[in-house]
């Protein structure tokens, strides 16, 4: 089969066709002229008051007028600006979806094409085409992706998610967007489609006057439309002087009616876009009516709507939220099958469940009764820190037909607070010239600020209290860099608190000493003061002879850590705190280096240092570091 469908997007540079479904159509068609009498007139529709209307559009119980636009959706009873306008052109309602012009730009959907242009929504609302002037092709777009599909040359026609175009004389083909599937239809050699030619299951075709089934197998029938008409699902609507003639299209007698009177001057009507036997037009005052044709006969192959609205999206947003609004938006459709046409969706059921903390059961289904019955697609609420939130939602079309209830979509309001991920500040015992504190927290949202403080203890003292500093308090920063001052233990401690305010504990205390010199200690017996490259400070104090000894008056702490050099032919030392041994350190080693010697633990005392040498090789004291904390 020979396809003349334009250039199309990389979605359709394979050639190859899914199916190709061809319907034999009898190329000879019954002649169908107007009955000699007169079609009966069956007055005028249902008043739609609040609003006189410029141009009128509907679909389902979507009612909109303008100019500005304004729609309703209760009869009237409260009209909502839709912002923008129609510029002067017909209002084009399809399914949801609302075509308006403002500032010189055509909007549907996230879409946007300049007003200047050819811009036509589909049948249904899920295509919309958009032509620049002048230009060959037409770019066809979903409305619900806003993504690009295919380039098609005009005339042609969209129809749910169906573009149709005679492609060749005597072949209407019909490719789906969707699933690339091609069907095509044989008709008259003369018929050309237009833009709003395909609705439903019939096809009123130009060129040709014929009506033909684009679902089979009723046969093709003559007739002769004006250039005003529209085709709804089942009908044709069209002017005749002050009235509105309808037409059945799905009587094999094509039988007809009027209503009216219309605004004869610029006209206004459409066929309901979401596929119902319903016409809105602007009266001779210029008020919306709608007409519902119940006499159209039924379709020969539908069948009533049994098929129930299904989800297609829902979302409650992230699953652990940094605030305590929450909101749930979804989307639903309802299944369109060639003979059981969908009724669309008319409202939704909301309910949801919580439970206060993560440990806790959730609590029972919640439907309070604003949330039944809902004409919009999103809903919100405020949730207490803490509480996790779970969604479900069902639809129900105007055919009465209702969804089971969805899935449970969750979002938590953090109470969570952030843990401590890294906390560390080196060495306990610094001997470096810059000493770093550094911390990492996470948390199920995010990080907003820490609270830093710390303690101090000078030589030969206990720690004082915690110190705050303003600038260390709900900060950002995740280190603290400072210069060690020797013989001062310094201790820290960090929290971190969330957006949402859940505060952490505060940390383990984590500390730091610089040990004092050894030129901080009295001397006495055989003793030289030396200096070394792997010194501390550069110097060292070798104590020659055994019982030469360093001391220090007053000493405070409950640890101590001896820096020395160890090396061979080194000799030991015995350390006493406040007249307590406390232990023996042999500085005997098979290479020289600095080495720091943490002694054990003892209950915190105050009192004298003695560090003496208890061998007649000489010992290497470097320095001596008091611990106030683990």
């Amino acid at each position: 089969m020979k396809e003349y469908w334009g250039s199309a997007v990389p979605s359709f540079r394979v050639k190859a066709v899914a199916v190709c479904a061809v319907v034999l159509l009898p190329l000879t068609v019954s002649s169908q002229v107007m009955a000699a009498d007169p079609p009966e007139h069956l007055g005028e529709g249902v008043l739609v008051p609040g609003k006189t209307a410029v141009d009128v559009g509907m679909s389902g119980t979507r009612v909109v007028v303008s100019n500005p636009v304004y729609e309703t959706s209760n009869n009237g009873t409260t009209w909502t600006a839709s912002g923008g306008s129609n510029d002067g052109k017909p209002l084009q309602v399809e399914g949801s979806s609302l075509l308006t012009f403002d500032s010189g730009t055509a909007k549907v959907g996230g879409l946007t094409f300049p007003a200047t242009d050819e811009v036509l929504l589909g049948k249904g609302g899920k295509l919309v085409s958009h032509r620049a002037a002048a230009a060959a092709t037409a770019e066809v777009y979903d409305v619900a992706t806003k993504a690009k599909l295919a380039d098609f040359a005009p005339p042609f026609a969209m129809a749910g998610d169906t573009v149709w175009k005679v492609t060749e004389p005597g072949h209407l083909d019909g490719k789906n967007l969707t699933t690339g599937v091609v069907k095509t239809v044989l008709v008259a050699g003369a018929c050309t489609v237009g833009s709003d030619d395909v609705n439903g299951r019939w096809a009123v075709l130009s060129g040709c006057n014929q009506v033909v089934d684009v679902n089979g197998p009723q046969p093709p029938r003559n007739l002769s439309v004006a250039a005003d008409s529209q085709l709804g699902n089942g009908f044709a609507v069209q002017t005749s002087g002050s009235d509105l003639l309808v037409t059945d299209l799905n009587d094999p007698a094509l039988g007809q009616r009027r209503y009216g009177p219309i605004r004869t001057a610029t006209p206004s009507f459409r066929a309901d876009g979401s596929g119902l036997a319903k016409i809105v037009y602007a009266d001779a005052s210029s008020k919306p009516r709608v007409i519902t044709l119940s006499w159209l006969t039924a379709d020969p192959q539908q069948h009533p709507d049994t098929v129930a609205p299904v989800l297609t999206t829902a979302s409650a947003g992230d699953r652990i939220r940094d605030n305590t609004s929450l909101s749930f938006e979804w989307a639903y459709d309802d299944p369109q099958d060639p003979n059981s046409p969908a009724t669309g969706v008319n409202s939704y059921d909301l309910q949801y469940q919580q439970r206060p903390n993560r440990t806790s059961p959730y609590g029972a289904w919640v439907q309070p009764a604003a949330w039944q019955g809902l004409k919009t697609t999103g809903a919100s609420l405020t949730a207490p820190i803490g509480t996790d939130t779970c969604w479900q939602v069902r639809a129900r079309d105007y055919a009465g037909n209702l969804s089971a209830w969805s899935a449970s979509y969750c979002s938590e309001v953090d109470g969570t607070a952030p843990s401590l991920v890294t906390w560390r500040i080196g060495d306990r015992v610094q001997l470096s010239g810059s000493a770093t504190v550094r911390w990492a927290y996470k948390d199920d949202t995010d990080i907003a600020s820490y609270d830093v403080v710390y303690k101090t203890a000078a030589p030969g003292v206990a720690f004082g209290k915690w110190i705050y500093p303003a600038v260390w308090q709900s900060t950002r920063i995740t280190s603290i860099t400072w210069a060690p001052r020797l013989g001062w233990d310094e201790c820290f401690m960090v929290r971190a608190r969330d957006y949402l305010g859940n505060l952490s504990a505060w940390s383990a205390p984590i500390c730091s000493v610089a040990p004092e010199d050894d030129r901080a200690l009295t001397s006495a017996g055989t003793v030289t003061r030396s200096t070394s490259t792997l010194a501390f400070q550069g110097t060292t104090t070798i104590l020659k002879a055994n019982g030469a000894y360093l001391t220090k008056a007053t000493e405070a702490g409950l640890r101590i850590a001896l820096v020395a050099l160890h090396g061979p032919g080194q000799g030991r030392v015995d350390i006493y705190h406040a007249n307590i041994k406390i232990g023996t350190v042999s500085l005997a080693a098979t290479s020289t280096s600095r080495v720091v010697t943490y002694l054990p633990t003892t209950p915190f005392r105050t009192g004298a240092l003695k560090i003496i040498s208890t061998s007649t090789a000489p010992a290497t004291v470097d320095g001596i570091a008091f611990l106030r904390a683990p």
